[in-house]
């Protein structure tokens, strides 16, 4: 009879509940840590170098991290060859954040020789440490899909993204008073102290998220609870042989092959959802650096107000995130991501409308922008549906650096955009109205995130499972 090791078994339900548990944990403390050291806050740090053409920097800041998480195409390959899921999972964070920790120091006006080569050290050094996140990402999401059945996962999910937005919110909020009052307090102190000193704590934070990060359970590696799995013949990988696991108590991954990460390319249902990442990832890009610029040069808005509307917007998507769980685990995600693609799309016209004396508009952006939630708890939720359960790496690599280079071209060319024509007018035929180019632009985006409801509507989901209660 053939002796079937253990660490290849599924785990208990009770086991699967502390991790899930745990992961949830590791969501909100590592969340802390990255509202305190939010892009918002490193645009604003990149603001006191004084460097030129301000809006290619903001544009490269926001896409150049995107760019190189392309490189996440090799994580399936690299996870197992160099440890097991939780070990690759574990060490990506780990030196994240140690890189986060330099960054401040290091980007700081006057370290280097000019402000230009202080800039590059900002945006490299912010490069690496979402790359290094990038790569940690796609083993904790593979990690996940073993460790939550799909049929509760849009539950967890929304759990998880509860807490994750409420951790980011206060960071960020606590950033935004920091800022605000330290150079009340320490006027004699540089302006740049007051960005640096959140973005070290948060560092601090994210170092912290990796112990409940570390005491999850690992998962041997096998077709997801209520996962669909729609390879075919020699496609099938197996991840069962756990028998060269260098340490007791992990179960690494099967070491892909390397003409596994073209897999996903070859599954068409797969490329329609991923034809909606790149645009809903292109059009979002397009208008960054406009909706970064926008408050600060025209609407004369400051940190601390730009991160207490994120930090009610945050608030907002902790609120209704398990209820949208809950309707993707009823109803399909396809259903909460249409409407909520157009309510994100209409935020954007908030902005031309909005001025210096009446920016109240503006705060109506971040209140539609709560729809986000919806579309972080289906979106993943979807992917992994759409994942064969065996082998989801790939296709999880796959879907955020393709989506990523996308979002990443357009934010540079929207901030190539701004520097070129930010202060270009268009009158439109006939109408004697004359629209700016900040209005032109988020008119623009609205229109186009618009049309992505449209092209959701073309996805292929799963059968849904309709439940009005699950246990387990």
């Amino acid at each position: 009879m053939r002796e079937v090791d253990p660490a290849a078994l599924p785990l208990p339900i009770v086991q699967r509940r502390r991790a899930r548990r745990l992961a949830v944990w590791n969501a909100a403390v590592w969340a802390v840590g990255n509202g305190l050291a939010s892009t918002t806050l490193v645009v604003y740090l990149a603001y006191e170098l004084h460097v030129p053409r301000v809006g290619l920097g903001i544009g490269l800041i926001v896409a150049a991290p995107q760019i190189v998480g392309l490189l996440r195409l090799g994580a399936p390959a690299m996870i197992g060859r160099l440890a097991s899921r939780k070990g690759f999972c574990a060490t990506a964070f780990l030196l994240s954040a140690l890189l986060l920790l330099i960054l401040p120091w290091l980007a700081a006006p006057g370290r280097l020789p000019s402000a230009g080569q202080s800039l590059a050290a900002l945006i490299g050094l912010w490069c690496l440490c979402h790359l290094l996140q990038y790569l940690g990402t796609v083993a904790l999401w593979s990690w996940l899909a073993d460790l939550v059945p799909a049929r509760i996962r849009g539950r967890f999910l929304g759990k998880r993204e509860r807490w994750l937005v409420a951790g980011q919110a206060a960071g960020a909020l606590c950033a935004g008073l920091f800022a605000w009052g330290f150079p009340r307090e320490h006027p004699q102190l540089p302006g740049w102290i007051a960005y640096a000193i959140p973005a070290g704590v948060g560092a601090a934070f994210m170092l912290a998220a990796i112990v409940p990060l570390w005491l999850m359970p690992p998962a041997a590696n096998r077709p997801a609870q209520g996962g669909q799995s729609h390879f075919r013949g020699d496609q099938v990988l197996s991840h069962r042989n756990v028998a060269g696991a260098a340490k007791i108590g992990t179960v690494p991954c099967e070491r892909l092959p390397w003409r596994a990460m073209f897999a996903p390319l070859a599954d068409a249902r797969f490329l329609r959802l991923l034809l909606f990442g790149c645009w809903f990832s292109f059009f979002n890009g397009v208008t960054q650096s406009a909706q970064n610029v926008y408050p600060i040069q025209v609407l004369g808005i400051t940190l601390l107000v730009s991160l207490a509307l994120q930090t009610f917007m945050r608030l907002g998507q902790s609120a209704v995130s398990p209820a949208l769980g809950a309707l993707a685990d009823r109803w399909g995600n396809r259903p909460v991501m249409i409407g909520s693609q157009l309510l994100v799309a209409a935020g954007l016209l908030c902005f031309p409308a909005a001025t210096r004396d009446q920016w109240g508009w503006f705060a109506g952006a971040w209140v539609l922008w709560i729809a986000y939630a919806g579309l972080n708890v289906c979106l993943p939720n979807l992917l992994l549906k759409l994942s064969p359960g065996e082998s989801n790496t790939p296709y999880i690599a796959a879907f955020y650096a393709i989506t990523g280079l996308c979002y990443a071209a357009s934010t540079i060319m929207g901030g190539a955009l701004l520097d070129r024509y930010h202060a270009a007018s268009i009158t439109i035929y006939r109408s004697g109205m004359t629209l700016d180019f900040y209005q032109c632009i988020f008119v623009f985006g609205w229109a186009a995130r618009s049309l992505g409801a449209v092209l959701l509507l073309w996805v292929i989901e799963p059968h849904v499972l309709l439940t009005l209660r699950v246990r387990d």
